[in-house]
């Protein structure tokens, strides 16, 4: 926290903010989240998941990629553009082909790859991507740096994993997907906390940061919701 020496007062930093935001929206999503981990039919419900989280990560370079396009139009006028910029080409090379990790999961349950790259993806999926490409275009690039501090700021932890496994009897093997992004995204969130404190953030760009971070938290309230609902 930076201490602000005329006034006596603490300012918290831009990363702080966030995570305070966000924790305001929490509730829901944890809810959600012990609803489906502890349904009597998770089984069932796992593979649906995967399937629903591999049309997400699928969408998620190109997402990466056109908030990478944004900032670089708006690069010559706008630091917080041009600071993404390198942030996100190393971004973008990091999450090549983690989609094809989520095929490899659901290639544990018989599930061809084929049948799930063709299927149409759901609504909630379409409302959730959706959303972060009208804040890149029509707001500001930053806006998918708030998208990631919600789906990669707080990884879970492999010990987290082992549990839900003994406890669900979902093959380890299914859950490869997971236990990687529970290694890589350890770095990724502390990386992304760091990057966001370093930015030159105007108050609108501080809002459209809390704003689309509580939207994002939000929409994987509903996804959840979603296949909760097609199970009850």
């Amino acid at each position: 926290m930076e201490e602000n020496r005329e006034s006596g007062s603490t300012q918290l930093s831009h990363s702080q903010v966030l995570r305070s935001k966000i924790a305001m929206v929490m509730p829901r999503l944890h809810e959600q989240l012990y609803q489906f981990w502890n349904h009597p039919r998770i089984g069932d419900m796992f593979p649906k998941h995967l399937e629903i989280l591999y049309h997400t990560v699928h969408a998620s370079v190109p997402l990466l990629e056109a908030a990478l396009s944004e900032a670089q139009r708006l690069e010559p006028t706008c630091p917080v553009a041009r600071a993404l910029i390198p942030y996100l080409e190393k971004h973008i090379a990091e999450e090549k082909d983690h989609d094809m990790w989520v095929l490899e999961d659901l290639a544990v349950f018989g599930i061809d790859r084929k049948s799930v790259i063709e299927q149409i993806p759901p609504s909630v999926v379409a409302t959730q991507i959706g959303s972060q490409y009208y804040y890149i275009k029509y707001a500001h690039p930053l806006a998918v740096i708030a998208y990631l501090a919600v789906v990669e700021g707080s990884p879970p932890m492999a010990d987290q994993l082992d549990r839900l496994v003994t406890n669900t009897a979902i093959p380890k093997e299914a859950m490869r997907s997971f236990y990687k992004h529970a290694d890589i995204d350890r770095y990724h969130s502390q990386e992304l906390w760091a990057f966001i404190d370093t930015l030159p953030l105007t108050h609108k760009q501080t809002n459209l940061l809390g704003l689309n971070s509580m939207l994002t938290t939000e929409h994987a309230a509903n996804t959840l919701e979603y296949l909760l609902e097609d199970f009850s």
